[in-house]
């Protein structure tokens, strides 16, 4: 039960009109916390205020009368001043007694209830370091996979299914009687129900890459909601930070991280580099753009930056060199046609 539904109880327990069920449902939350006890108790002080009052003129109908209610209440709490009221007007009495102590209770908690307890949301954060990855279960029986340099940080109670990421991480994500499951990380905001599926967003790089497996997966702009695609197992998207737009592109490899290993089936030499910079932490660059063209073949499991090099450079007539701690791609591209 929430806020609202224990203050009902209370107003019930003050009226009378409690079943004993609820009762002992109310006497265990008041006896769960102080700061709970504190509220029954003030509640109780509102009562004894409210029902030592002149009784209100029900005629005008019920909100003036709970208008009028609220104001004689707050008055005695002013000045201490209370009257006594006929017994043969009791019985309605109480009814809008406690719904003015409710009203009251409704409003003050933030007030007095807050300051016994901290309610702000209790975090767990996760962080990887260099070469370090970790797998973790969440609370609601998700599990995520963390590549290094990454952290991840939920609320502990993870009521809203939401985590907030920085870094690149594969979730696999359990369904939950309809409940979202959302990611927010570097602008972008990833939501599913139930899916599997990489998001990488490290801070350094311009864009947010998802990647899908199984499932459906929508990507959106958190300030931009008209900016948004869906996903299907295979296909990926990317949000540009600089422009906050998002579109789907192929994106080679996505989740080699996670499977050490790199597969190319005839694809384009750009995405290849593209592949091996995520994969190598090491920048890719071709030195004209023909060469984007060519495609390469080959499957690499637990791969080797210099057995990959060595492969290119026999299969199709390239030349590799690192100048300026990058690695250069050099070739006629015109042999691709």
């Amino acid at each position: 039960m929430d806020q609202s539904d224990y203050l009902e109880l209370i107003g019930r327990y003050l009226s009378g009109d409690i079943s004993e069920a609820e009762r002992e449902a109310l006497m265990r939350w008041v006896e769960a916390d102080s700061a709970n006890r504190a509220v029954l108790e003030e509640a109780e002080k509102l009562w004894s205020v409210a029902a030592s009052y002149e009784m209100p003129d029900f005629s005008a109908g019920k909100p003036a009368a709970w208008d009028l209610l609220e104001e004689q209440i707050g008055a005695v709490e002013k000045t201490g001043e209370a009257k006594v009221i006929g017994l043969s007007t009791l019985k309605l009495y109480l009814r809008y007694a406690a719904a003015a102590v409710l009203l009251l209770l409704g409003g003050y908690w933030g007030y007095w209830y807050s300051g016994l307890i901290d309610h702000s949301p209790v975090f767990a954060e996760v962080q990887t370091t260099d070469k370090e990855e970790q797998t973790l279960t969440l609370p609601d029986g998700s599990t995520v996979v963390l590549n290094e340099n990454s952290s991840i940080r939920y609320a502990k109670d993870f009521k809203q299914r939401e985590v907030r990421l920085t870094g690149e991480a594969f979730f696999d994500v359990v369904k939950q009687d309809g409940a979202t499951f959302t990611i927010f990380s570097e602008g972008a905001q990833t939501t599913v129900l139930g899916t599997s599926f990489n998001v990488r967003a490290y801070p350094d790089e311009p864009e947010v890459t998802v990647s899908v497996a199984t499932g459906k997966v929508e990507v959106a702009s958190v300030d931009k909601e008209e900016e948004k695609v869906i996903l299907v197992p295979g296909a990926s998207g990317q949000y540009n930070k600089m422009l906050e737009k998002v579109r789907e592109a192929p994106v080679s490899n996505a989740m080699a991280w996670k499977e050490n290993r790199l597969q190319f089936d005839n694809q384009p030499l750009g995405q290849v580099a593209s592949a091996m910079e995520r994969y190598f932490g090491k920048k890719v660059v071709l030195a004209n753009d023909q060469l984007a063209n060519c495609r390469f073949m080959g499957d690499f499991p637990n791969p080797k930056l210099q057995e990959l090099l060595d492969a290119m450079v026999f299969t199709m007539e390239l030349e590799i060199v690192e100048e300026n701690g990058q690695i250069v791609i050099k070739g006629n591209g015109d042999y691709c046609r």
